[in-house]
């Protein structure tokens, strides 16, 4: 009985290791054509994707706020957690000093021009407006010698190495009182959808293309400060322009909030209804975020059926990508439907649970990106 117990326990760790350590065939590592593409994404497991998912809203609770002692831990974390991905990765903490000043202007203007024009100081939406422009401001005051940390991994290319595509997903999280938009310093912050699915499907990733060769460099970075300013992204670009523009830089791809889909609230009443955000048509540099998306989207909708990825060139800008904008390069954001099932719930508060998100389309937007980006560095259509 003891010998059949023993078995048993050995099976049960084996298989959980199997399940710790994805591993391809030498035969799947054969990159020849879209279906060898898929094949590849096809061997994750989903369990894979969701207990990174969990793992990583576990790994610094109660909050991942910058200032919290729960977002001191978080890139450490994501470090870590690459580094048991693949022990050979090229990945580097990346520490920088926030631009503070930069984004309490942004918060000033932006109020200037969205509220304070267009209602009166004694309306509902300007006082709730106002507190939430003060309460972030106030913060972002007691932040000026709280250093950020991006989290960086990168593949080389082995054929075209200047040649490359930079990934993003924030890990930073904020909850707020619904009443009057202050920052809610004492509820749990979990960030399942915001953003633990981007960054969770980023990891999933990481752990598929470390298997694989790639013709060209994909890099990958998981930002901080995203929720005050975007000013991970806006530190990375800084130090990186010029490198950027020495390359043949592809262009930005920020993941962001891809784990809420319904029906139900869905104002098309359907499944699978994302998109894709850049900049509107009238913008000199429209074409340069379309030229990039289409080459996604072309493999991503014959790669993955099971979501539907539109394109939407409003000029979205509650994004990291929007520090790539600026600095004159390609960038998209993917990302659920924000006009018709925008998770209105449980954004920015404490219940935006692993719970609450729909798995499915989660795992099926992860099919439908990661092979994009595989097709991508082998000039597979």
């Amino acid at each position: 009985m003891k010998k059949i117990l023993f078995l048993i326990l050995i099976t049960f760790q084996l298989n959980t290791l199997a399940m710790d350590k994805f591993v391809l065939r030498s035969y799947d590592k054969k990159i020849t054509n879209l279906s060898s593409v898929k094949r590849v994404f096809k061997k994750y497991d989903k369990k894979l994707l969701i207990s990174n998912l969990r793992s990583f809203v576990s790994c610094c609770r109660p909050s991942r706020m910058v200032g919290s002692k729960g977002h001191e831990k978080t890139a450490k974390w994501i470090f870590d957690r690459i580094k048991k991905i693949d022990g050979n990765s090229n990945v580097i903490i990346d520490e920088f000093s926030p631009d503070i000043d930069h984004a309490i202007s942004l918060y000033r203007k932006d109020f200037q021009k969205e509220i304070a024009g267009n209602y009166s100081k004694t309306s509902k939406t300007y006082k709730k407006w106002n507190s939430f422009t003060n309460s972030m401001i106030g913060h972002l005051g007691k932040l000026r010698n709280v250093k950020g940390s991006n989290v960086i991994w990168e593949k080389k290319g082995t054929i075209n190495p200047d040649e490359v595509i930079v990934l993003g997903a924030h890990f930073d999280t904020i909850t707020f009182n619904k009443e009057n938009l202050k920052i809610d310093f004492e509820s749990a912050q979990p960030g399942a959808d915001n953003n633990g699915t981007g960054v969770s499907v980023l990891l999933s990733m990481i752990e598929v293309l470390s298997e694989v060769d790639l013709p060209k460099t994909v890099r990958v970075v998981f930002f901080d400060y995203q929720e005050f300013g975007f000013l991970g992204a806006r530190a990375f670009v800084s130090k990186y322009k010029q490198s950027l523009k020495k390359e043949k830089f592809a262009g930005f791809v920020n993941v962001l909030m891809l784990g809420h889909d319904t029906k139900s609230k869905d104002k098309k009443k359907k499944f699978n209804n994302f998109k894709i955000y850049i900049r509107k048509e009238n913008e000199a540099l429209h074409g340069k975020d379309l030229k990039l998306v289409k080459s996604l989207k072309s493999v991503g909708d014959k790669a993955q059926s099971g979501v539907k990825f539109d394109i939407e060139s409003n000029g979205f800008n509650s994004g990291d990508h929007v520090n790539f904008w600026d600095a004159g390069f390609a960038a998209c954001t993917f990302s659920q439907n924000w006009e018709d099932d925008f998770n209105f719930k449980n954004h920015h508060t404490s219940n935006d649970f692993v719970e609450t998100l729909n798995f499915k389309t989660l795992y099926n937007s992860f099919l439908y990106l990661g092979p994009s980006v595989l097709a991508w560095s082998y000039d597979i259509i």
